[in-house]
């Protein structure tokens, strides 16, 4: 295999930082190496012999440059598919400094998620903190990068930064750069679904035809077991549904076998469970791809059978349904019903994560309605550039 040119020397000290990031401490010893190179095989399936890595951090005169097969695997480990990809991130968040001042904020905001106790994921405290965590962020964003890769190591970063503040808006930004750090440590069947099929419904709304087909892949690497959440089965058979819009190949059968998974959840409904997860996430996918008369379905479902509401569910998420069912309503000749629903939706109560792109979709459907007012226009072109989602110019 051809080795790397000695050009590229300060490409092998970025990965090494890299890497280093990524491990935890730097890279001293021998048994450093050993814990690496199983690290490496647990994340990766790839292997890197510990000889081979202790050239690499200079822990022995090596008297070749590292092989390209080796910058592969540890970029991979990095969670980047190569160094060029590394790379191109590295030269973004540079432009990000951080002070000592901001690397004290970012302990601090990085241990509220690595050592508070939490009850369990409906915790309603820890929501309010994650939320007040976010808006910081949002304000503050050269901590973005480094919080997120810190934040995906722990439990509580994986299931409420990651898994319960889906942050759609910025899927083209740094919510999808920090799952790629999330799928490199969560390796459960669930969560590999949900963050893949998270950066393919990415790749869909930037028409990024290339993405798409790799995340898909990725979604559909393993058999969905049967015992799978729900919340997995919906973004699983919402990635096919995107998949096939796109490629234009049928739907049909996805359509079946959808129906069929949700005939097996509705027969193992838990009363305790107050929110319908596999409804939100494939009615979504049937509305924006088209299948209207499908989503109705499943809208009617859940509410007829999650009428509770807990305090701990944002109400923006039914506002995302409202919104979902007028758009059904309006295309299958519903109008007056889908007037009537479009008339009580508050744009202001969207969930804050998605607000941009509901927006969008609302002034979509003011134009379905004949409802449009003055600029939106304008508004509409306006989101699309901040959010990067071509696809809805297509609508």
């Amino acid at each position: 295999m051809k080795n790397l040119k000695g050009w590229e020397t300060q490409s092998y000290v970025i990965l090494k930082e890299e890497v280093y990031e990524t491990y935890g401490r730097r890279i001293t010893s021998y048994r450093d190496c050993v814990q690496l190179a199983d690290e490496i095989y647990n994340k990766t399936s790839f292997r890197i012999h510990q000889n081979t890595l202790r050239r690499f951090f200079g822990l022995v005169r090596a008297e070749h440059a590292p092989s390209l097969g080796t910058i592969d695997i540890l970029s991979k480990y990095c969670s980047f598919d190569s160094l060029n990809e590394l790379l191109r991130f590295r030269n973004k968040d540079a432009k990000c400094n951080i002070n000592g001042e901001g690397k004290s904020i970012l302990n601090y905001l990085v241990s509220l998620f690595e050592f508070t106790k939490i009850r369990n994921v409906n915790d309603e405290t820890f929501f309010a903190v994650v939320k007040q965590v976010i808006l910081f962020l949002q304000e503050n964003p050269e901590l973005i990068h480094k919080f997120q890769r810190a934040i995906a190591k722990t439990k509580n970063g994986q299931e409420f930064y990651f898994e319960q503040f889906v942050n759609i808006d910025k899927l083209n930004f740094y919510y999808g750069d920090g799952l790629r750090f999330y799928l490199n440590e969560k390796k459960t069947i669930e969560a590999q679904i949900f963050g893949n099929s998270l950066l393919l419904f990415k790749a869909w709304l930037s028409n990024d035809e290339e993405n798409l087909k790799k995340h898909f892949n990725e979604v559909t690497k393993k058999r969905l077991p049967k015992n799978v959440q729900p919340f997995a089965s919906g973004h699983y058979y919402a990635s096919h549904l995107f998949h096939a819009e796109q490629l234009g190949f049928n739907t049909q059968e996805i359509l079946l076998n959808t129906q069929h998974v949700h005939n097996t959840i509705k027969s193992s409904h838990n009363k305790n469970i107050l929110f319908p997860e596999f409804e939100y996430t494939i009615v979504n996918a049937l509305v924006l791809t088209h299948h209207y008369k499908e989503a109705l379905y499943y809208l009617d479902y859940a509410e007829n059978n999650y009428a509770t509401r807990h305090s701990y569910i944002y109400e923006g998420y039914y506002g995302n349904l409202n919104l979902m069912k007028s758009i059904a309503l309006s295309r299958t000749g519903e109008k007056k019903k889908a007037i009537a629903i479009y008339n009580s939706i508050r744009p202001s109560q969207f969930f804050f994560l998605s607000k941009k792109t509901n927006m969008m979709l609302y002034f979509l459907l003011s134009g379905y309605l004949n409802k449009k007012r003055d600029k939106e226009d304008e508004q509409f072109q306006k989101l699309i550039e901040e959010t990067g989602y071509i696809k809805y110019l297509s609508f």
